[in-house]
């Protein structure tokens, strides 16, 4: 798979120095030079990349910044026709005169992007390759599953030949299209492209070059099997890339995918019986699901046969398709329990209190339970925590009792990205308490920050993603999972296997 890293401006950063370093594999670089303004030198740029060069004008009809005027565009590309790029992104409907008449096909992407999903794709299509330029490039944006899935279909359909002589790139902008920037490069042309870093995407739902390595690069064509994690917004779920490591250290040809679904009965498109999902019709075979906010209840719902520790939290987090029937569980139960085990806690003995009232939370209930704790369960909402409490044979209590408890697991998104939360505020354990938190992201939450002032041992996100991803892993692939390949994808280099 090539990358194309698209570059785009930063305020106080200068241009010829970071295409003098792109990000981690990528193999081209797209200029963008509607992003740029008029007295931008091109040819200082082009000369300052490390790797090849796409120059691209991409225009306010397409989602650009630049010109639409076909004779504006027209001046452009004399001007620019003759600088060492590797090929010129030449828009269909605008710039097709200057085909051989200005740019040689053979140094064109010519392309084409719609703010939608259009219906007469094939045709699009078939005339964008009609015009034999090096690759053609059709950009739709999903603004849903079923539209994501139109494009993967449309990509299944240039799936044969060489893959090094396939022309047709096929790809959908926006959240809901993520799962096609990773297949459809598997399937089409195997030409993807990607954010310069994780703050500056070009378009809605690109991945880094770092990402689509983690996720796809073990693979060199259609995956053997398509698994997916169900949520929303689930673009930043490291669920992806710790399977990607897994198959890739055990030699598997399959592939999870995040899967951006945003109305419930998308999740009948996917959760069914053995071959019967929208996937499998594609081609595709659809191996599971992994399933994170805010589905797990609604997942556990369509499960046909649901394990007893999944059914008495009402949440599952694993959907496996079976032979007429769909089976559920929920393996945040086993993340939780076994970091708590490798903490050194004594479950058996100890005192934990749960934050929060969905279903990450009557998961760690349920887990803590199950092991032997005494668990009580705090909320925002008192009212929402007594029935919660009620429902699954516990207690709730007040903020202010946590000073009486040994561990405490926040199942709330409070103070995942950092900031402070007065809810988290008002926690009073003892010292030497075990905090775990179930939110992760890029950096230190607002519970790490208390646990480190306040004395407390803590308990990362990725480490309970980690463990319950183990389970997870085992079940949808039936072999034994590689974890610490799977904890160095998630940075946690330090976990045994």
């Amino acid at each position: 798979m090539e990358i194309v890293a698209t570059y785009v401006p930063s305020p106080g950063r200068q241009p010829a120095d970071e295409l003098r370093m792109p990000p981690d594999g990528a193999t081209a670089v797209e200029l963008r030079a509607d992003l740029f303004g008029a007295e931008t030198d091109l040819a200082t740029l082009v000369a300052a990349s490390s790797l090849p060069v796409i120059l691209t004008l991409r225009s306010r009809a397409e989602g650009g910044s630049g010109p639409d005027d076909p004779a504006v565009r027209r001046r452009f590309f004399e001007r620019n026709v003759a600088l060492p790029v590797a090929f010129l992104d030449l828009e269909a409907a605008r710039d097709s005169e200057l085909l051989d008449t200005v740019v040689p096909r053979d140094r064109t992407i010519l392309s084409r992007h719609f703010a939608g999903l259009p219906d007469d794709l094939e045709a699009i299509t078939g005339a964008l390759l009609a015009a034999n330029t090096r690759f053609a490039k059709l950009v739709p944006t999903a603004g849903s599953l079923a539209d994501a899935l139109a494009v993967v279909r449309l990509a299944m359909a240039f799936d044969r030949g060489p893959r090094a002589q396939r022309r047709a790139v096929l790809f959908a902008a926006g959240e809901a299209g993520r799962l096609s920037r990773l297949l459809g490069p598997l399937l089409a042309a195997p030409l993807a492209y990607a954010a310069w870093d994780e703050e500056r995407a070009a378009a809605p739902g690109q991945l880094t070059p770092a990402s689509l390595l983690a996720v796809a690069g073990h693979l060199h064509g259609r995956p053997r099997r398509v698994f997916g994690v169900i949520g929303t917004p689930v673009g930043r779920s490291l669920s992806p890339r710790m399977h990607g490591a897994a198959y890739r250290a055990l030699g598997l040809p399959n592939i999870l995918v995040p899967i951006e679904v945003t109305a419930v009965s998308e999740l009948g498109a996917l959760l069914r019986p053995l071959g019967e999902s929208d996937l499998d019709a594609l081609g595709l075979p659809a191996g599971g699901f992994a399933v994170t906010m805010p589905w797990k209840e609604e997942a556990a719902q369509r499960c046909d046969v649901l394990a007893p520790r999944a059914q008495r939290a009402r949440a599952a987090n694993t959907v496996l398709p079976r032979p007429g029937k769909v089976v559920g569980d929920c393996t945040d139960i086993d993340g939780l329990t076994r970091v708590l085990l490798e903490e050194g806690v004594d479950l058996g003995d100890a005192r934990a209190l749960v934050l929060g009232t969905g279903a990450a939370a009557r998961a760690a209930v349920v887990a803590l339970d199950l092991a032997g704790a005494e668990v009580a369960v705090c909320g925002r909402n008192g009212q929402r925590a007594d029935a919660a409490a009620r429902e699954l044979g516990v207690h709730a209590v007040e903020p202010a009792a946590s000073e009486c408890f040994d561990v405490v697991v926040n199942a709330t998104p409070a103070g995942g990205d950092g900031s402070s939360s007065p809810f988290l505020e008002g926690l009073r354990l003892p010292a030497g308490a075990v905090a775990v938190d179930l939110p992760y992201g890029p950096v230190p939450t607002f519970l790490e920050q208390l646990a480190t002032t306040r004395g407390w041992r803590f308990v990362g996100g990725r480490e309970v993603l980690l463990y319950q991803g183990v389970a997870q892993f085992a079940a949808m692939n039936a072999v034994a999972p590689p974890v610490r390949a799977m904890a160095t994808a998630l940075g946690l280099e330090e976990a045994q296997s």
